[in-house]
């Protein structure tokens, strides 16, 4: 029986198959251009084809034969087609378990063999920076008749490497298998490394790696990850161009939970970083395992209530050492049970009834506590806000029947006054002034208009905690007056 495309066309659902899916089920997309998060294709039996109702991507076995196993033409295809369904070929099971056959005189068990007991006649490991213990570990190889090395990889398969030129040594039409993709399942840190040598380098300086053997693979690994129960530790450390840049952001988008390398810096891949400065790439690792430690979350279980009650407890006693601020205002406190605790207070009211005289004489009592106070104005100026508080001082320091030597907000600004004054009201302001500077060192003054924003709020509360080392009490003056984050925002 020949076998054609007719043919064999209508074995697409066993191809699913052997890639792991079921082809009864939405899946995701096997567009290699499309981060497909929710499975949005679907196969067609009628059709026997794969289609995306996402991204329109529309498949026959032999196209994904071809983005699968990187083949140049249809022909490729076909002739692989053959090689998994043709007549008179192993079935679908037995194809599956059977490894790739990488030189066609030998079997593969036999043919890798025999390259480890010829790895002593090239020094090509050690100038990769690969010692002979990690090369004895990974029976790695040399081929002298093609004048390559060889790394064994996943289920019997291997990639081989010219020690003349930088090109690999593969058999047209054969895809290149991953190495040791069982890491990517596994419970241990592991780096996920664009090519072998990468991820032997990783080893060589005791860390686990996986590699991709080429960017094409990125599907063959996020198959992997996918079918993971829970989040692990995986580490992205592509190689420095375009390349790696693709496959790496591709796996970050659809699992976000990876963690993503800094760049070696050093070289254009993790190999020739140990190469260039072996100590320094060990570093790098090291400290790559350790953030990405750091930024796991938590076991599940302890987010639960119980396993919060020593976290509780730690707090209640920090905060014995935080009291309540005092307004200034005993009344207030009491209602407020002790004064003003962390969090946002709003106060409301009518127009013109002195919410702003109110809010800046609690301000100034938090001043005369010792309590940095960041006070946003977007209606009024500095000098007035200033100007009230010294004419409460001159008030309320005032014991004269009628109090007729304080002074109000324009008699404190309007310098055209002070030659009218006498003797006595100019002492008595020189008094109230002093008494304000006792305290406004606690005082921070930020004049603002209607484009004040979050934005400007929150980085002016920084810029006061890197510069003074204090975290401030912060008042708004007033909230309506904040500039939206978008424009169409109402009030």
């Amino acid at each position: 029986m020949t076998d054609t495309f007719d043919s064999l066309r209508p074995y697409l659902a066993d191809y699913l198959h052997l890639r792991g899916i079921n082809p009864a089920k939405r899946f995701r997309c096997l567009n290699p251009e499309h981060t497909d998060r929710n499975p949005s294709m679907g196969f067609d039996q009628r059709r026997q084809k794969v289609h995306c109702f996402a991204c329109g991507a529309d498949y026959d076995l032999f196209d994904l034969l071809m983005i699968d196993e990187g083949l140049a033409s249809p022909g490729d295809a076909l002739a692989r087609a053959k090689e998994l369904f043709g007549h008179a070929k192993p079935t679908v099971k037995a194809a599956k378990a059977a490894p790739q056959q990488g030189s066609p005189a030998v079997e593969s068990a036999t043919y890798l063999t025999d390259c480890a007991r010829h790895r002593g006649e090239t020094d090509y490991f050690a100038r990769r920076g690969i010692g002979e213990e990690t090369a004895e570990r990974f029976a790695l190889g040399y081929d002298p008749a093609q004048r390559c090395v060889v790394l064994p990889c996943a289920e019997g398969n291997f990639v081989r490497r010219s020690v003349d030129e930088k090109r690999y040594v593969n058999v047209k039409g054969q895809p290149s298998p991953l190495f040791q993709p069982e890491l990517l399942d596994g419970e241990e840190p592991v780096f996920l490394v664009e090519g072998t040598f990468d991820a032997l380098s990783a080893e060589e300086l005791g860390f686990h790696a996986c590699a991709l053997n080429g960017s094409g693979n990125r599907e063959k690994a996020a198959a992997i990850l996918r079918a993971r129960q829970k989040p692990g530790i995986v580490l992205l450390l592509p190689d420095n161009d375009a390349a790696g840049e693709s496959w790496a952001q591709a796996l970050s988008a659809e699992f976000p939970w990876l963690y993503r390398c800094a760049s070696t810096g050093e070289g254009k891949d993790l190999n020739e970083f140990l190469c260039l400065d072996r100590e320094g790439a060990l570093h790098f690792l090291r400290d790559a395992v350790s953030d990405a430690i750091a930024h796991q979350p938590p076991p599940y279980a302890d987010s639960s209530a119980a396993a919060q009650i020593d976290a509780l407890t730690a707090y209640i006693a920090a905060q014995a050492g935080k009291p309540a601020l005092r307004t200034g205002f005993p009344g207030i406190d009491r209602a407020l049970d002790g004064g003003l605790y962390e969090g946002l207070y709003v106060l409301g009211a009518v127009s013109s009834l002195g919410k702003t005289a109110f809010c800046m004489q609690i301000a100034d009592q938090l001043a005369m506590q010792g309590r940095d106070v960041l006070i946003f104005s977007l209606e009024m100026s500095a000098y007035e806000l200033m100007a009230r508080s010294i004419s409460r001082e001159s008030f309320q320091s005032d014991e004269t029947r009628g109090k007729y030597l304080a002074k109000t907000v324009r008699g404190v600004l309007d310098g055209r006054r002070y030659a009218r004054y006498s003797p006595e009201e100019h002492e008595h302001l020189r008094r109230a002034t002093a008494s304000y500077r006792d305290y406004a060192g606690h005082l921070y003054f930020r004049e603002g208009d209607h484009e004040t924003g979050l934005e400007t709020i929150e980085r002016e509360v920084e810029r006061h905690i890197a510069e003074t080392g204090v975290k401030p009490v912060v008042l708004v003056d007033y909230l309506q007056i904040i500039a939206p984050v978008d424009v169409h925002f109402t009030d």
